[in-house]
């Protein structure tokens, strides 16, 4: 993939995280870190893929990428989980997610070889959601606890002003 298809892909992406955004009436000043945020986890798992990493850890450094980047652009550890949620959507393993309720359909309905082939894929596209998940929720993980040591020292100085 040629890095102008990369960029069209992203741009493409933060604009469906921005339109997520706000459709879920995120306040205002949440809208561009999303647009930010969803540009560039899709760039860096893009990226990443194209030098040869699989889509797993690339999508982890994806997550891990947006909590930091959201984290640096709202300056605070606490990042709103609506920036984070609409900013992986485009991540997300949604492919495999819309063939896994096919397969479903399918196998209630099916008889024979075909049944077994739909059982099989079923079982595909159900562990390719759920390791996507998982991966996307250790990147949140490792990228939230990275922002807890980088805003530390902020946290501290909140706790002692409202002690006094």
């Amino acid at each position: 993939m040629s890095v102008t298809d990369i960029l069209m892909i992203g741009m493409w992406s933060a604009f469906f995280a921005t339109s997520m955004c706000i459709l879920n009436s995120t306040p205002f000043k949440y809208i561009i870190p999303t647009f930010i945020c969803g540009f560039a986890g899709v760039l860096t798992r893009d990226l990443l893929q194209n030098t040869g990493l699989s889509v797993n850890w690339a999508t982890l450094a994806a997550a891990f990428t947006i909590v930091i980047i959201a984290g640096l652009i709202i300056r605070s550890q606490k990042v709103p989980p609506i920036v984070l949620i609409c900013a992986v959507l485009p991540q997300w393993a949604s492919v495999s997610m819309f063939q896994m309720l096919n397969d479903l359909r399918k196998v209630t309905v099916l008889t024979g070889d075909d049944l077994s082939k739909a059982a099989v894929d079923l079982t595909a596209n159900t562990a390719m959601v759920f390791v996507i998940s998982l991966v996307i929720a250790i990147g949140f993980a490792m990228g939230l606890a990275v922002l807890k040591l980088v805003y530390r020292e902020e946290s501290k100085k909140e706790k002692t002003l409202g002690m006094e």
